[in-house]
This record gives structure tokens, sequence and C-alpha cells, in this order.
């Protein structure tokens, strides 16, 4: 089967896009933490960042690593079905990566605020993981995933030169856009599918 194969070629390179939910579970984690000492004694907001933490770096990969291991098994007999459920999965974890990224850029303005930072390292740090999801997109994506990553890396780029304050709010709020997109998305494709 055809879809199979593409599909199997493609997979090692979605694993790669694990390192973005992992990543922000990191970030949950180190803000527990901080919430931690900053209380000197453990309150229930820092159980629910070490919850989220746990959740994006274990439970997103896992929840992927079962559902492509699915893909696998069901695949040969319906192709039809999972070639349109690998298409709508590749845009939602697309998206998916880009309001965890800008999640990630929001926790970490969030733990810098009042504090003098190194707006190099903030911009090399978001260039780094901007490039690197486009380029997965790139490599592999629909053609409207193509423009939407180069909208967001080039559109929100400015957000670096905000107070870190003022780059918290706004990466939320960007965090919160490219969800809801994500989520129209699922809508739209369960609507057509």
């Amino acid at each position: 089967m055809e879809f199979m194969e593409q599909f199997r070629a493609i997979f090692p390179r979605l694993l790669i896009y694990l390192v973005v939910p992992f990543y922000l579970g990191l970030q949950f984690s180190y803000l527990a933490k901080d919430e931690r000492k900053a209380d000197r004694e453990s309150n229930v907001g820092s159980y629910v960042l070490d919850a989220l933490g746990l959740l994006f770096a274990v439970g997103v990969p896992v929840l992927f690593i079962v559902s492509s291991l699915a893909l696998f098994k069901f695949g040969e007999s319906h192709p039809e079905a999972m070639a349109a459920l690998f298409r709508f999965g590749m845009m939602f974890f697309f998206f998916g990566v880009w309001w965890q990224f800008f999640g990630i850029m929001a926790i970490k303005a969030f733990r810098d605020r009042g504090v003098e930072i190194n707006r190099n390292k903030y911009a090399l740090f978001y260039a780094a993981a901007a490039v690197f999801i486009s380029l997965n997109a790139f490599l592999g994506g629909e053609w409207f995933l193509k423009w939407a990553s180069l909208i967001f890396f080039a559109g929100v780029s400015p957000v670096l030169m905000l107070s870190c304050r003022r780059m918290y709010k706004t990466f939320l709020v960007m965090a919160a856009v490219a969800f809801v997109i994500q989520t129209v998305g699922f809508v739209y494709l369960s609507a057509i599918i």
C-alpha cells in the first residue's frame, strides 16, 4: 500500500516534532520549581504546573506513538480512512507544535519578568526553534502549512523587542490564536471527512 510506505518513511521525522511538547513540559516543571522556591512551600499551583509538565513531556509523546502504531496496524486494511486521518493529524500536530512553542516563549518571558534579559539569547532561541519547525513543515507538509509557518515565523518576530511582561502576554495570545486555528481546522476537517 502506498499510504503505509509514505507513513513509514515520514514517521522518523514526525518523532523529531516531539522535542517541542517535551521541552514545553520541562518549562512547566521549571516554572513549578520556581513557584515552590518563591513560596517556600508547595501550593496547588505548583502541583498543577507539575501535572501539565508531565502531561506534555510524557503524555503527548505516548499518545503520539500509540496512535502511530495504530496507523501502522490498521492502515493496510483501511487506507482511505487512514490517509485522511494522517493528513488531519499532520495539520493538528503542526499547529500544535506552534502553539506549544508560543507557550514555551510565554513561559520563558514570564520566568524572566522583572529581570534584565539578553535579547540576543531570546532571538537566537526563537529563530532556531522556528526554523526547526518550519523546516519540518517544508520537508513534508501541505502547502498551507508552509505558508502558515512562514507567517508565524516572520510575523511574530517583532514580539521579541517587547518587555518581558508584554512579551509574555503577547505570546500567550499567540498560543491561543494558534490553538483556535488548530481547533477550527479540526472542526472543518471533521465536517468534510
